[in-house]
């Protein structure tokens, strides 16, 4: 893990560039039987009974193989509030902070829930690989970051765009089916990048997430 990452919130007085070095991994796929993997893509809950109501309904509605959340969980919340809001998310969870998570506070809430702290690690289910960017990654089919890659779909108006170059170079160097991320509010949606989808699946803004789903060597992913 980069020096960049173990240093990132410890305190809540951080900026968004001192995580802008970390990525976070995971391996996941389905365990039904099926060739599809679906997921269900969200980030930027920041405690919102309406973000966590939207993901409820996306679960209860298309069944996921397991809920990506992509950062944001909370407002600087303590591990009693990281717990509360994974725990009222139903099924597998696999969780990553952005950066207005604190990181001790994620990590400590996240072992206290059912959910999954996927920060610097690989979980495979079903073959299908779900990383994030650390010291010697290779190649993947879906890439999670909370700060989407500079240029795309990080655009908060009047022009001015909040991406993350470091994500953009890993988007080009790793190629991975998907890339999801959140971040910027003001811009959810799927767009194709040399080969890439990129997905911003956040829930700001009254976004309700993505689906995503991989068979092979396809991926198709929709905002919900």
């Amino acid at each position: 893990m980069s020096a960049a990452y173990a240093d990132y919130a410890d305190s809540a007085d951080f900026i968004a560039n001192d995580f802008s070095e970390e990525i976070w991994v995971i391996r996941a796929g389905c365990g039904c039987g099926e060739s599809v993997v679906r997921f269900l893509a969200v980030a930027d809950i920041h405690s919102r009974p309406g973000a966590i109501q939207a993901i409820q309904d996306g679960a209860s509605r298309y069944h996921p193989d397991a809920v990506i959340v992509a950062g944001d969980l909370t407002n600087y919340g303590d591990a009693a509030e990281v717990t509360r809001v994974l725990e009222e998310i139903p099924g597998r969870v696999l969780a990553v902070p952005g950066n207005l998570d604190v990181r001790k506070a994620f990590e400590a809430g996240a072992r206290r829930s059912h959910a999954e702290s996927v920060v610097g690690k690989r979980i495979e289910i079903g073959g299908v690989i779900i990383a994030g960017l650390f010291d010697g990654l290779a190649a993947c089919d879906i890439l999670v970051v909370h700060e989407p890659p500079r240029g795309i779909l990080d655009d908060v108006g009047g022009g001015r765009h909040i991406g993350f170059a470091e994500h953009l170079d890993a988007l080009k160097r790793l190629r991975p089916k998907v890339l999801l991320c959140g971040h910027c509010h003001e811009s959810p949606g799927v767009v194709v990048h040399g080969g890439t989808t990129v997905v911003n699946c956040t829930l700001g803004s009254g976004g309700r997430g993505a689906l995503v789903e991989l068979d092979g060597n396809q991926a198709v992913a929709r905002l919900l």
